[in-house]
């Protein structure tokens, strides 16, 4: 495929229309399909071309057939490729693909395969690619290997002191604890209702975490060690620490994996603990400071998550709500190059027929201007799922899952700071 001279003369005069103001545009990867098509990542490429992957099949993680593709999208054409697979475990689905690029160059996918159909089964794996600036199909992969999740446990079985489990409970404890003394009762519980149920959720974890539900012996490490997924880019801190922002469906809480020799070792965060909080999307503070947005899967008060570290991700703060409501579905964010902050969510407590950017000049203390990428009065139609770049040239690229009764797509918006800003 040859680019032409008048491909590159229209993106230029395109350049010059978009600095003079407010732009945006959106545009369906492929045509509407009726396999599951979702949870995107998008990176523009050194060349200035853009890819997209997703996981795609007959369903999600009960379906067999579910695959990583991609798309590319060269720079100055008018149209995505045709869809290609980026990875596959033939009888096994593959989910939730992120994907980068390192400070050697080398292009990223990671995602999980999941062995039993169960989100509690889910495996790591990664890849990388130094050769993947092609015109057509897949990167050609260079490595691949699993990302193997230990903690402190021993082979002999989870002991009393195990820091693991026991900070998981602490911070567990002490999060119901101030959650039943402000909000006192879910709606349609009464209080008594109410303590039981946050009980019983407590209990349920605990017996994963110290091993007490294992398929194994009793007492061993199988649900500390397996069922971590991927969702939000990762994030590089100075030239070689990778963090890579990592959750548990099974035991819903978040962890950060770091690496600062680029996988050939990882160690892990004490977990993120509040009520169901998974996802995490990071950013970093110009003081050093991380601050994790996490998505809400509680029942009550849906708003995400927020929490931090000072000290590169290995210990977090106890995990607060933002005012920024989740209806529990995915956000992600980037630190602008200007410095200012970029959240694209679905900011509603009923539903993903919103998906809205908000933009922050204060590093999160206040979200002063906001704009729905895309909204729906039809809430039958899900806009979600979105995973945020940024070009070379500032525009912000934001691609995320489309599904309607008619169908379902990825959907790729750009558009730059100033269309956020000048509202609805």
């Amino acid at each position: 495929m040859k680019r032409s001279f008048l491909s590159f003369l229209l993106l230029g005069l395109g350049m010059i229309l978009i600095a003079q103001g407010a732009f945006f545009k959106v545009e369906e990867i492929f045509p509407l399909v009726d396999r599951h098509v979702h949870a995107p990542s998008i990176l523009e490429l050194p060349n200035g071309d853009l890819l997209a992957c997703w996981f795609e099949g007959s369903g999600e993680r009960k379906a067999d057939d579910v695959a990583i593709m991609g798309a590319r999208k060269l720079k100055g054409a008018e149209k995505w490729s045709e869809p290609f697979v980026m990875a596959d475990t033939p009888g096994f689905p593959d989910i939730n693909p992120v994907m980068f690029i390192d400070t050697r160059g080398r292009l990223w996918l990671m995602w999980y395969t999941v062995l039993t159909n169960l989100w509690e089964s889910s495996l790591l794996k990664y890849r990388y690619s130094y050769n993947y600036m092609m015109e057509e199909g897949p990167p050609e992969w260079a490595w691949q290997d699993v990302l193997h999740v230990r903690f402190d446990s021993l082979s002999e079985g989870i002991k009393e002191n195990d820091t693991f489990a026991k900070t998981l409970e602490t911070k567990l404890k002490s999060f119901i604890d101030r959650f039943l003394k402000e909000y006192k009762t879910l709606p349609g519980y009464t209080e008594e209702e109410t303590k039981k149920l946050a009980g019983a959720f407590v209990q349920d974890i605990l017996d994963k975490v110290w091993g007490k539900k294992a398929c194994l012996k009793e007492g061993y490490p199988l649900l500390q060690r397996i069922g971590w997924q991927t969702g939000n880019r990762p994030l590089i801190m100075g030239r070689n620490r990778l963090l890579v922002p990592l959750y548990s469906d099974g035991l819903e809480i978040s962890i950060i994996a770091i690496s600062e020799d680029w996988g050939k070792t990882w160690t892990f965060s004490e977990p993120i603990v509040g009520i169901a909080n998974i996802q995490p999307a990071l950013f970093l503070k110009s003081d050093g400071t991380l601050v994790a947005y996490m998505r809400n899967n509680s029942p009550y008060p849906r708003y995400l998550y927020v929490s931090e570290s000072k000290d590169g991700g290995i210990t977090w703060s106890e995990v607060k709500y933002t005012d920024i409501p989740n209806p529990g579905s995915r956000a992600d964010g980037i630190v602008l190059n200007n410095g200012h902050w970029l959240l694209v969510c679905n900011d509603t407590m009923d539903g993903r027929y919103r998906l809205t950017a908000l933009i922050s000049d204060d590093e999160g203390k206040t979200w002063k201007w906001k704009r729905s990428i895309e909204s729906y009065e039809d809430k039958e139609i899900k806009v979600a799922y979105p995973s945020v770049y940024q070009g070379k040239d500032g525009l912000i690229h934001v691609v995320y899952s489309y599904h309607s009764p008619q169908g379902k797509t990825i959907k790729h918006a750009v558009f730059n700071e100033e269309w956020v800003m000048e509202g609805e």
